[in-house]
Order: structure tokens, then C-alpha cells, then sequence
């Protein structure tokens, strides 16, 4: 398996998965230390010193060829360079994969999220996914999408997985450690529903996808979303807070000390990931109310 974003907190878990699993994963880095940490978890763990740039990022033609599978796990900025950045990334991992699917089958998934099917108007799945009301600054990443699917064809089999808030190891614990460091919750208004996945539940999900030969798009959350109300209830009890401030313009917040998931409180998201349990009999094995 080809691995980028391997020292990130998702891209960390999915490697630890797919090594306690058997698989050899090659991890792209940005550095020798950091690719002596990845190499220090085993002899199936390997890794490459390349980082994708605007400049660089056609090298991933030459880097990953080859591979029986591809997985792109980089979150980039959500300026310009950033959005050019992520369209000549996936157009390179398209490239690959069709070249590896010459000879053999290859899966390439790539990593979206839940924002890009925006406030969800109830129950969601992906046999009636929706994308119309994509928050803006998302929007571009629908063509990608289609563009890794559509891509499917023989050997090659494009993946798009969308991870909804993803806890354990990312924004929703920078927000809990914020709210106990300043001892005050800070919300956004209203009650809206907020799909949650744990990070070892997410990595499972990815192996699964690998080890048979998925295609197409996956949701990837815990069977029912959680009311913001219920949420600050249980940070609340559990971090022994009682002052509670709700705002209604979280942007402004999103780059001070409670981050980004105080944005994806003003979405409304009831997404089920139906299509893991239909194909692959999967549940998560956490629950975001028993953490």
C-alpha cells in the first residue's frame, strides 16, 4: 500500500491498521526523522522523504506506481494553491492508478469529508447522496470525486471515502481540550445533528475498503448522528463544565484555541454509512456517547 498524510492523525491510524493486519505500506514524509518514527513500527513499514507541492506533485506518478493500492489522505488548505494543489493530485493518482492497472488490480481511494453534502435535510445514505448544498469552499472537491470514480474501469477501482467528524485524535479532541482549558463549552447555536467516527474506526474502514477491491463512494460514521445539545451535555459532564457560550458566527472562531469543529457545529448532517454495512457487514466498533 501506498500511504501519504502517514504522520497525520488519520493517515497515522490507517497505517497502524493496516500493519497490525500484515500489509507492507510505504509512507510518503516530509523528513528523515519522521520517516525513522514510521520505519521504527516495523519491517512491513517503510517510507519515501517527498512532499506534495504544486512543483512536486507529478512525482507521485513516478513514486506510487506499482502499488496494489493507493491511499491519498492529505487535508490540503482551502485557498487557491490549495485547491490546485489537491486537482493535480488527484489527476497524478488517476494517472497511476490507470498505468498499475495494466498489469494489475489497483485500488486508489481518496479522502473527502462529510462537509461536501452540506446541511443534509434528515436521514442521509449514499444511495441518496446529495451534494447540492455542498458548503462553498468544498464545492471544487465534487468534481474530484467524480472524477476517481468515474475513473473505475478493469483493474482500476477509484474510492472516495468521506469521514464525518472524526474524534480520538483530531478537531473534536482540540475542542474538548478547549473547553477544559478555558473551563467554558463554546457552541454554535441551535440543536443540529453531527455525524462522528473514532479514528480506529475510520482506519478499519479504509483496510476494508483495500482488501476488497472496493469502488465508489463510502460514508464513514457511526449509525446516528448526535444532536449538538446531547454533545455539549456529555463534555460537559464529563470535563465537569458549566459555562456554556453559544455563538452564531463559528468561522471567526474556527482558527483560535477550540478550532475547526466548532464550524461543523453549524451543520445539520444525518449521514449514515450504509453502503460499508450492506457490502461488508460493518459497524463501527465505537460509539461517541461511550467515549
Amino acid at each position: 500500500v501506498f500511504l501519504t498524510g502517514a504522520t497525520g492523525a488519520i493517515g497515522g491510524s490507517i497505517l497502524d491498521n493496516l500493519l497490525a493486519h500484515g500489509h507492507e505500506v510505504t509512507s510518503t514524509v516530509r523528513s528523515a526523522q519522521k520517516g525513522e518514527e514510521i520505519a521504527s513500527k516495523g519491517p512491513q513499514s517503510h517510507f519515501v522523504i517527498y512532499e506534495i507541492t504544486l512543483e512536486t506533485a507529478h512525482q507521485l506518478e513516478e513514486l506510487a506506481v506499482g502499488f496494489d493500492a493507493i491511499i491519498h489522505c492529505v487535508m490540503p488548505s482551502f485557498d487557491e494553491n490549495g485547491a490546485k494543489l489537491e486537482d493535480l493530485c488527484v489527476d497524478t493518482l488517476i494517472n497511476v492508478g490507470k498505468k498499475t492497472a495494466e498489469t494489475k488490480p489497483v485500488t486508489v481511494i481518496f479522502t473527502s469529508g462529510c462537509l461536501i453534502n452540506g446541511n443534509t435535510n434528515g436521514i442521509m445514505d449514499e444511495d441518496h447522496d446529495d451534494t447540492s448544498r455542498c458548503i462553498p469552499f468544498v464545492v471544487p472537491r465534487i468534481v474530484r470525486e467524480k472524477k476517481i470514480v468515474n475513473a473505475s474501469s478493469g483493474n482500476f477501482r477509484g474510492v472516495v471515502i468521506r469521514p464525518s467528524w472524526v474524534y480520538g485524535k483530531s478537531f473534536v479532541d482540540q475542542w474538548i481540550k478547549a473547553s477544559k482549558t478555558h473551563n467554558k463549552i463554546l457552541a454554535h447555536t441551535g440543536n443540529n445533528h453531527i455525524p462522528f467516527i473514532h479514528y480506529e474506526d475510520l482506519a478499519e474502514m479504509y483496510r476494508i475498503l483495500i482488501e476488497n477491491h472496493a469502488f465508489g463512494i463510502f460514508y464513514a460514521t457511526e449509525p446516528e448522528a448526535v444532536p449538538l445539545e446531547t454533545v455539549i451535555e456529555r463534555v460537559s459532564t464529563l470535563g465537569n463544565i458549566h459555562e456554556v457560550e453559544r455563538i452564531d458566527n463559528p468561522w471567526a472562531h474556527t482558527s483560535g484555541p477550540y478550532g475547526f469543529f466548532i464550524f461543523g457545529q453549524s451543520v445539520d448532517q444525518q449521514i449514515v454509512s450504509k453502503r460499508l454495512n450492506d457490502l461488508y457487514h460493518y459497524t463501527p466498533a465505537h460509539k461517541f456517547l461511550d467515549w
